[in-house]
C-alpha cells in the first residue's frame, strides 16, 4: 500500500514538473513574440528589431517577390532609415487582429493591418497582412514569410514569382 501511495505521489510530482516546464516554454515564446510585436509596432529602434532575428534568417515577401537568405540582406530590405516614413493619426505601425503561437512548432502567425502611413510623402495603407514567424531553439526568428495586401498594385507589378524560386 505504501508503495502504491509513493508511486502515485511521484507520478503527480513528475507530471506537475513536466506541465510547468511546458508552460514555461510556452510563456517564454509568447513573451518573445509580444516583445517583438511591440518593438515592430513602435518602429523606433531598428537595432532592437534586428536582435530578434537569427544571422541566417530566411525571409520571403510572397507578394513583393523578395527572398533574402541572411540577416544583412534582411536588414537592407527592412531598412527603417531609408525613405521618410510616418504613421498617420498617431497610431502604431500596425494592429494585430489575430495571433496564434504554436510552441511545439516554434511558430507564430500574426494577422492584422498596417495602419495608414506616408512614405516619401506618398500616403499608403491600410494594408492587411499575415506573417508567419518560425523560431529556432535560441528563440530567434529563423524564417519569416509575409503576405501583405500592397496597394497600389504598382508596388508589386514587377514582383518575382517565389513559387518557382526554391
Amino acid at each position: 500500500m505504501l508503495k502504491s501511495i509513493s508511486f502515485c505521489l511521484l507520478s503527480i510530482l513528475l507530471t506537475a514538473c513536466n506541465s510547468t516546464y511546458k508552460k514555461d516554454q510556452q510563456s517564454e515564446l509568447s513573451t518573445v513574440v509580444n516583445k517583438y510585436i511591440k518593438t515592430y509596432q513602435a518602429r523606433n529602434n531598428f537595432t532592437e528589431f534586428l536582435s530578434y532575428y537569427d544571422e541566417n534568417v530566411v525571409m520571403e515577401d510572397m507578394l513583393y517577390g523578395v527572398k533574402v537568405d541572411d540577416k544583412l540582406a534582411f536588414s537592407e530590405f527592412f531598412n527603417w532609415e531609408a525613405g521618410k516614413f510616418q504613421v498617420l493619426d498617431g497610431k502604431s505601425t500596425f494592429e494585430i487582429t489575430q495571433l496564434v503561437i504554436d510552441q511545439d512548432a516554434r511558430t507564430a502567425v500574426l494577422s492584422g493591418v498596417f495602419n495608414p502611413f506616408s512614405y516619401n510623402e506618398q500616403q499608403l495603407g491600410p494594408w492587411r497582412f499575415t506573417t508567419i514567424l518560425k523560431f529556432n531553439q535560441a528563440g530567434l526568428i529563423s524564417y519569416q514569410q509575409d503576405w501583405i495586401n500592397y496597394f497600389p498594385r504598382s508596388f508589386v507589378s514587377e514582383a518575382k514569382n517565389l513559387n518557382t524560386a526554391r
